[in-house]
């Protein structure tokens, strides 16, 4: 778990131009018949003027609950969740876990979910999409990251309301920028009115967003109002469907699906052809200075490094500082001739700390770290800032016009890049490839159908993990597919899970750099925003002596918490939650939930016995504050508690803490190769075009095939770094040509050798198949055997 120290050199086969480690794909199980089931669940005329209507007047919706609200607060709330939210939809239609339904559901809260289900629904047409709201679901999750995050509302609550319902008030308020405490009663109920009914609003918007951004027609769109338990519909949805209906239609016609992809997102008319000029306009902004000669035979390259940077409790899935640092210095070294630029999210907001860091290396240097920041924004784009749809033009504009590779962690925002066959090389923890990552995989992998049961003992018992969890096998029927998309690879970081195979184990470390991101954020407003002298009002001058020493307990706790030296994640990540727990023992001595949750955690600290440093401040300075008169005493410490966390000394271990989290020389080679993998694809597919070598329409096979000449190079890597070997070459080079197919593997399939897959074996001798063109255009007929998926 030690990941404080430098990776090294990369490996040399990583820095060899010539040399592209085409890996032996592993097979995604999918326990499915691949017979995909047509959606019958559309919305009726009327219901569709009812939704548009209340689309119109949701302000009006809005200020009437909020009234409903302060008059009965309870009441009002009952009356919503049991008539009004349920009359307003559909309850949640029967997926049943079955992987080949094409009724897709998604919540309005999953925003990331947008770009593979508009795929599904443009390439699919058998497809039909539910938008859930879970106005209970939101309470839960704000209650959630109060409990993670320590966070507790600070004011007097109005009468009849819980203190549940004053602590996701707080979260609430805090993710909006507001003061801690509401001013008075009213804008208190305001806001607890407002979670209930925001679920709502998103999910109408979701819905518009659908129809405007993909062209998608309204009577594919349904609302659902789900208030059940998460087992009954959240858990049995089966997400994965999404790639599942829509990856077949991309594997049999790559080109024609992007074409379709794009016309949907485009639009018709004088619409389509302001969209398509404001995403061009993006594309200007990147290729000014950098504009394709066509006397010099090479387009310009871009890698696009995507930062993902939320800060909420799915920041786990957040862009790690070191590894976009190791990003960087592997194309520098590596892809000298591509420029670099950073995409999305401003990873130092608010660490400015960081920031100097990264220019004092020379991170950044040469490295475009503004122009696509926030690209999307309204000052970046006339005013108006670009819609989800307007962004994924932008990238294909991209793509068509430049050499271009992006590079992010795991998130929603690169699946529509993805689809429209932007070279796409990903970072996954190794604790979720087994189970969630199984989703994603879909896109490279080899697929195969069948069904999932539970292995048996000798003696014909159930075998069990050492978890207590059942040994699942899957038996395989029917032909292995070719992987959809070629443009698209892994890379793989940190620990594994104890046991690899038991895929419904929960992950553990991969939660501490997320739980580190939040802590440094959290406490770093705490401090900047003065909200934490603040929280002096929620001392009471009529505490108990014991109540004093309970809190000066937890300011002394803080202190040396805040001066502990971190070598790995688990540390760093115990850290901050110890500091928020203990900022919340602070305020609340009196509450012994507080202090048994600290001590179970085992957050205590005891002094250090090795040194006679008391912290980041000295003890002593803490004693004065608890000995200054009751009425001055919630200032007095407040104070020195903000002198400790915003002491250089304590910023200076956060920036370390939060780049602890680096790619090993193996990860950091692999990561080289893979840009090299998906780009040679990309360019086999740009050469290749829409007829295949052999006169037939290009296939994502024919592309798998005319790449599989250099998997030899993977098998000898062990022995050091090699050429391509002559076969494989000229087989590169006669597909990119569009000549005859050179016949690199026998039959039709793309094989590797023999027990070479790494994820679900095929039996011996079984081909790659290809199933049937699709009859007209991208998804106008039954999906046959285009569907599937494999676990998690």
């Amino acid at each position: 778990m030690a990941n404080d120290q430098s990776s090294g050199e990369l490996p040399p086969h990583a820095f060899r131009a010539d040399e592209v480690l085409y890996r032996n794909l592993p097979v995604s199980e999918i326990a499915a018949t691949g017979r995909g089931i047509p959606s019958p669940y559309l919305a009726p005329a009327e219901r569709i003027a009812e939704w548009d209507a209340l689309e119109r007047t949701f302000g009006d919706f809005s200020r009437r609950t909020r009234e409903q609200v302060v008059a009965d607060p309870q009441g009002a709330l009952t009356r919503l969740r049991e008539q009004v939210f349920r009359g307003m939809a559909y309850e949640p239609s029967y997926v049943g876990g079955e992987l080949d339904r094409k009724n897709l559901r998604m919540y309005e809260w999953q925003r990331g979910e947008l770009y593979i289900h508009s795929a599904a629904l443009i390439l699919d047409r058998e497809t039909t999409l539910e938008v859930t709201y879970e106005p209970e679901g939101r309470v839960k999750r704000l209650l959630l990251e109060a409990e993670d995050q320590s966070i507790t509302y600070l004011g007097v609550l109005p009468d009849a309301v819980t203190r549940d319902q004053g602590n996701a008030v707080a979260v609430w308020r805090a993710q909006r920028g507001k003061s801690p405490v509401a001013e008075n009663d009213t804008e208190f109920l305001h806001d607890l009115s407002d979670i209930y009914v925001d679920s709502l609003r998103e999910a109408l918007a979701t819905r518009r967003r659908f129809i405007d951004e993909y062209s998608i027609e309204p009577h594919r769109i349904r609302l659902s109002y789900d208030d059940q338990p998460y087992e009954v519909n959240y858990r049995q949805t089966k997400f994965r469907r999404s790639h599942i209906h829509a990856l077949p239609v991309i594997r049999e016609s790559p080109l024609d699906a992007r074409e379709s992809i794009v016309a949907s997102t485009r639009g018709t008319g004088e619409f389509g052809a302001r969209r398509e000029a404001r995403a061009r306009a993006v594309v200007e902004r990147v290729m000014s200075g950098d504009r394709f000669e066509p006397a010099s035979g090479t387009l310009p390259k871009f890698a696009l490094l995507w930062v993902r940077d939320n800060r909420d409790n799915a920041a786990f899935m957040d862009t790690k500082p070191e590894i976009l640092k190791q990003a960087i210095e592997t194309l520098r070294a590596t892809e000298p001739d591509r420029k670099i630029l950073l995409l999305g999210d401003d990873l130092f907001k608010g660490r400015p700390e960081l920031l100097a860091a990264f220019q004092q290396e020379g991170v950044l240097d040469g490295v475009d770290s503004e122009s696509l920041i926030r690209f999307w924004a309204a000052d970046k784009n006339g005013g108006t800032a670009l819609t989800h749809g307007e962004q994924a033009l932008f990238l294909h504009y991209l793509n068509t016009d430049a050499d271009v590779v992006q590079v992010g962690i795991e998130s929603g925002a690169l699946e529509s890049a993805i689809c429209l066959g932007v070279p796409t090389v990903y970072f996954q923890a190794q604790e979720h490839v087994a189970d969630k990552g199984t989703r994603w995989q879909l896109y490279w992998a080899k697929w195969s159908f069948g069904e999932s049961r539970v292995a048996e003992e000798a003696d014909g018992g159930k075998k069990f993990y050492e978890s207590g969890r059942p040994v699942k096998l899957f038996e395989r029927s029917g032909d292995v597919y070719p992987p959809p998309l070629m443009t698209v690879r892994r890379v793989e970081f940190g620990p594994a899970l104890a046991e690899p195979e038991d895929v419904e184990a929960e992950p553990v470390t991969v939660y501490y750099p997320g739980n580190i991101s939040v802590g440094v954020d959290r406490i770093g407003t705490l401090v900047e925003s003065g909200e934490l002298t603040g929280m002096s009002r929620a001392f009471d001058r009529a505490w108990s002596e014991e109540a004093w020493r309970t809190s000066e307990y937890y300011a002394d706790q803080i202190n040396r918490w805040a001066d502990v030296e971190t070598t790995d994640w688990e540390l760093a990540s115990r850290r901050y939650g110890a500091i928020t727990h203990a900022l919340n023992g602070l305020v609340h001595p009196t509450d012994g939930e507080v202090r048994r949750t600290y001590e179970s955690a085992g957050y205590d600290l005891p002094p250090p016995a090795d040194r006679a440093a008391d912290g980041v401040v000295a003890r002593g300075d803490i004693s004065a504050a608890y000995g200054t008169a009751p009425e001055d005493r919630g200032k007095a410490v407040t104070e020195v508690v903000a002198n400790v966390l915003g002491a250089e000394d304590f910023k200076a271990r956060c920036v370390h803490d939060l780049r602890l989290v680096r790619l090993s020389a193996e990860e950091q080679g692999k990561l080289a190769a893979s840009i090299k993998e998906v780009t040679g694809a990309n360019e086999v597919l740009r050469r290749m075009g829409s007829v295949a070598p052999d006169g037939s329409p290009t296939t994502s096979r024919h592309v798998a095939e005319a790449l599989a000449g250099r998997l030899p190079v993977q098998q000898n890597r062990s022995q050091g770094a090699v050429g391509i070997d002559g076969e494989g070459a000229d087989a590169v080079r006669q597909a990119m040509a569009g000549q005859r197919r050179v016949q690199a593997a026998a039959g039709t399939a793309l094989r590797g050798p023999a027990g070479g897959d790494t994820a679900g074996a095929t039996s011996p001798g079984t081909a790659d198949a290809t199933p049937p063109h699709p009859p007209t255009r991208p998804g106008a007929g039954p999906s046959g055997r285009d569907g599937g998926e494999g676990r998690g």
